[in-house]
């Protein structure tokens, strides 16, 4: 401590660095993925690095300041992984060892210790990684015009590992900078169901006008108007209330692709062309060029549809990805190729 200012002495340290790196590559893929999406790896991978953070510790020449960090380090690695108690154990560990370390600072926050988080960041003359974790916070609660202002201004001085591994959180922070509420909680989601892209597609009232006459419905008016519609339903059936997905289903790109051609067609008062493409195919006796989708798939028509109208795209030149979940943010882009 000099004058007030903590001196952060170990976040540039060649045996702190190694652990620091480890765990940024596991803090960003929490951050990076809704709760429900599992990934057993990153799982293993965090209770590894835990044993040797433990290991570590154990060698009693260690000074006080590394012995605060590899103690928070494990207590965030910890929290990530569920495990509050230890987390917490972890940070009474840090605390006792050093007091005043930034890692250690953030634990307390993501435990909700320290509730006066902004006016700590002052007192250290440091400050590149607890304003990486500002950008964090921001990020989780979908403010991302500020999260991106935190992130550049963190990466100008942390390792270049660090925009390695939070560097997409940054790209993601900057297409969504100009969004906000609803707007923005839909538009991150990883995964959105049938509902969810529905609204998505009604933050431009216009594309489903015919359906909503610019009325506010409820959630439950709103995705009866559409099922109702045929536009959930493949080309080939038509109107048919029996085959429609749930509100609740997962969007997939095949999903997407059927909402979407059928919307399309509707919007320009084609309905001859909703399977123009597989009556084509099947009379001159040709195979699918999509990989994934034949020609007998009820959806061969909207896959093929959405890629040669540039509303939608294949995954490598071959495959279309059918099964694959689509994200808001990629929705929301395939979306506005509809005019």
């Amino acid at each position: 401590m000099q004058d007030d200012i903590y001196i952060d002495s170990v976040s540039g340290s060649a045996e702190v660095l190694v652990y620091e790196e480890r765990f940024a590559e596991i803090d960003a893929f929490y951050f990076s993925h809704d709760e429900a999406i599992k990934d057993r790896s990153v799982e293993q991978k965090s209770e590894v690095l835990l044993k040797e953070l433990e290991l570590a510790l154990s060698n009693r020449g260690l000074k006080n300041a590394v012995v605060a960090r590899l103690y928070a380090i494990a207590g965030c690695l910890a929290f990530d992984l569920g495990n509050k108690s230890l987390a917490k154990s972890y940070h009474d560990s840090s605390f006792a060892a050093f007091k005043g370390d930034a890692r250690s600072l953030i634990l307390a926050r993501r435990l909700g210790i320290e509730k006066k988080f902004d006016d700590k960041i002052k007192l250290f003359s440091d400050k590149s990684i607890l304003l990486l974790e500002k950008a964090l916070d921001y990020y989780s609660d979908c403010e991302y015009a500020k999260a991106l202002a935190n992130f550049d201004e963190a990466f100008l001085s942390l390792q270049p590992f660090y925009r390695q591994y939070y560097g997409p959180l940054r790209e993601k922070s900057w297409n969504l900078r100009d969004a906000s509420g609803e707007t923005a909680k839909l538009l991150s989601m990883e995964q959105i169901t049938v509902l969810q892209m529905i609204k998505i597609t009604n933050l431009n009232p216009e594309l489903l006008f015919n359906y909503t006459v610019g009325k506010n419905l409820s959630e439950k008016e709103l995705y009866n108007k559409i099922a109702g519609s045929g536009l959930l339903n493949p080309a080939s059936q038509g109107i048919n209330v029996e085959n429609v997905v749930s509100k609740e289903t997962l969007v997939t790109k095949q999903i997407a692709a059927r909402f979407l051609w059928n919307l399309y067609n509707q919007r320009k008062n084609t309905p001859q062309n909703l399977v123009k493409y597989s009556s084509q195919f099947k009379e001159r006796r040709l195979r699918s060029p999509v990989g994934d989708v034949k020609i007998d798939s009820p959806d061969f028509d909207a896959v093929l549809g959405c890629v040669e109208n540039e509303i939608m795209h294949l995954e490598d030149g071959i495959d279309f990805g059918a099964e694959k979940e689509v994200s808001g943010a990629e929705f929301d882009e395939s979306v506005r190729k509809i005019k």
